[in-house]
């Protein structure tokens, strides 16, 4: 694996900046909800509020790339999104809360399509997967480090400080990306002595079989959303504040449920940092569908396994193989969606396939704030991993039918 190109590399670390703000809420807001004046579900609709702007936003982020180009909303997109972490931590009350979420909505159509593009552009050499597994894996590099310092932080320091914190560190990437943007897009391709060939496109598959690809994906693509990006990233907090109300007891030390929390989805982020940009050149390597069919084998399971089961030990093994094939399977379905985009209007069908996605994470907080708390979490979780399990057959299925089994 090599270093990915220039501008790759740029949105990479300026997404990864602009999202402290979003997920230090994730990590926090789940246990000091009523330090704040928020009602429970309340916090489902703050945390949803932004994913369902999204629905609108993304769309409108790609027709704005497809006439103007990515990279200037993406540099606007970073410096107002640091804008939107600092009003988290100013006192603006539950309307203010909710105006953050929805620019932040905003504000990340354009960042994630920004990195998307950037990695299609570039994976003309065969390695897509890995462009992508990059881009997701610095991103999540930035909600390593807010789930896991923001949550000992909210601790220590207080809620308001560290917002102020995350949100200086945005500000400074968006500096930096001013500086860039208005560099030509730059490719450089394979050294000869890495004995990598650029390759070919396949030929693009008929219109029906393209239109039942892109069904099936997206399908795929709003269940995998809703059942880990929103239902249990969204309630995991709660699902230990509910299950270890007095601490959590790891070894000599008792640590609370907010820093606990941290650390389970910062079990998450780690995956994205480190594993990502390895599952995308794996998938570039084994082919999309068995490499896919493997990840999301292991996500079935330990979703079940997170709700079945209240032992810590069960809980945090659960939490940590549902996250690390998470990521797999996420960097899996970009990178096919990817492969089907360079056949169509590459911003349309992107900013489509991240619509699908959205809606389902934005969907999955309310949900576990209104369906899990009634009848339980542990019910809802493993009915969400069997409704991933049949959209992921019918993905199998399809993908087998038209004869799509290995990396483009």
């Amino acid at each position: 694996m090599r270093i990915p190109p220039r501008w790759i590399l740029v949105v990479s670390v300026a997404t990864g900046a602009a999202i402290l703000g979003d997920s230090l809420l994730y990590a926090v807001l789940p246990v000091i909800w009523e330090d704040l004046g928020l009602t429970a579900g309340m916090v489902g609709i703050i945390l949803s509020i932004n994913r369902f702007v999204r629905m609108v936003t993304n769309p409108v982020a790609g027709w704005v790339a497809g006439r103007v180009g990515p990279r200037l909303p993406f540099t606007i997109a970073v410096i107002v999104a640091a804008g939107s972490t600092l009003a988290y931590g100013i006192g603006l009350g539950v309307a203010g809360f909710l105006v953050a979420r929805c620019l932040w909505g905003l504000c990340w159509s354009f960042l994630r399509l920004g990195g998307h593009l950037a990695a299609i552009e570039s994976g003309i050499d065969g390695r897509r997967g890995y462009y992508l597994g990059f881009f997701s894996g610095i991103t999540r590099a930035g909600s390593l480090l807010a789930v896991v310092t923001g949550g000992f932080l909210t601790d220590l320091i207080s809620f308001e400080v560290t917002v102020y914190l995350f949100a200086g560190i945005s500000f400074l990437a968006g500096l930096w990306t001013v500086r860039e943007w208005r560099a030509a897009p730059e490719f450089v391709p394979p050294q000869d002595d890495e004995r990598i060939e650029k390759v070919e496109e396949p030929a693009a598959p008929r219109a029906g079989a393209w239109w039942a690809l892109i069904g099936t994906l997206f399908s795929l693509s709003f269940l995998h959303g809703m059942a880990v990006s929103g239902l249990v990233t969204a309630t995991l907090g709660y699902l230990i504040a509910d299950r270890y109300a007095d601490g959590v007891d790891l070894a000599l030390v008792t640590i609370g449920a907010a820093s606990f929390t941290g650390l389970l989805l910062g079990s998450r982020f780690l995956a994205d940092s480190i594993w990502a940009p390895l599952a995308g050149h794996s998938s570039d390597r084994w082919g999309r569908l068995p490499f896919f069919i493997a990840v999301a084998s292991i996500q079935v399971v330990s979703l079940s396994l997170l709700g079945a089961f209240e032992a810590l030990l069960w809980t945090v093994l659960g939490a940590v193989a549902l996250f690390f094939a998470a990521t797999a399977v996420q960097v899996s379905l970009d990178a096919s969606a990817g492969d089907l985009a360079v056949h169509g209007n590459r911003a349309r069908v992107m900013s489509w396939y991240a619509t699908a996605h959205d809606l389902g994470a934005a969907v999955g907080p309310i949900i576990g704030y209104s369906i899990g708390i009634a009848v339980g979490l542990g019910i809802v979780y493993p009915a969400a991993a069997g409704l991933f399990f049949i959209a992921a057959l019918a993905f199998i299925l399809v993908q087998r039918s038209v004869g799509v089994t290995r990396a483009a």
